[in-house]
């Protein structure tokens, strides 16, 4: 029970989220865009004693992490169909990037059927950004 507040507490914050990104200043782009860098550089620092796969799966997942990051922040900044487009497009190559380093620790026709796994996920993941692109951009043009 002691949890309801919080969850309502994060679903309300969630809620305004849409309305508090129209209002981000250009400081607070360039201070979230450092802490996406720090955090970044931290989860970078992390992947050092690996080595082989599990450092290419690391560094995959830290720059997947960033990129993503960068593009969201962009997108909340600049609210677009193209920002919200690149933001999809660098969610699903981050996704396609993991995938194809955890597929690789596979061999035979279970790394080929990964492969092509991910490789279905990620076309799947790009024409869905493309059809959310091409609905907003006929509903902003129906706007004006």
């Amino acid at each position: 029970m002691r949890k309801i507040p919080g969850i309502v507490m994060a679903a309300f914050a969630f809620a305004c989220s849409g309305a508090m990104a129209e209002q981000m200043t250009k400081a607070e782009y360039k201070a979230a865009k450092k802490k996406i860098l720090a955090e970044y550089t931290a989860e970078r620092q992390k992947c050092g004693p690996r080595y082989g796969n599990a450092l290419a799966l690391c560094v995959a997942h830290a720059h997947g992490a960033r990129d993503v990051a960068n593009a969201e922040l962009e997108a909340q900044y600049r609210p677009s169909a193209r920002t919200d487009y690149n933001a999809a497009i660098a969610r699903s190559k981050s996704a396609y990037t993991i995938a194809r380093d955890e597929c690789n620790e596979q061999r035979g026709p279970a790394l080929k059927a990964c492969i092509k796994d991910a490789v279905a996920a990620r076309k799947a993941a790009e024409a869905d950004a493309l059809a959310k692109r091409t609905a907003q951009r006929a509903e902003e043009a129906a706007k004006h």
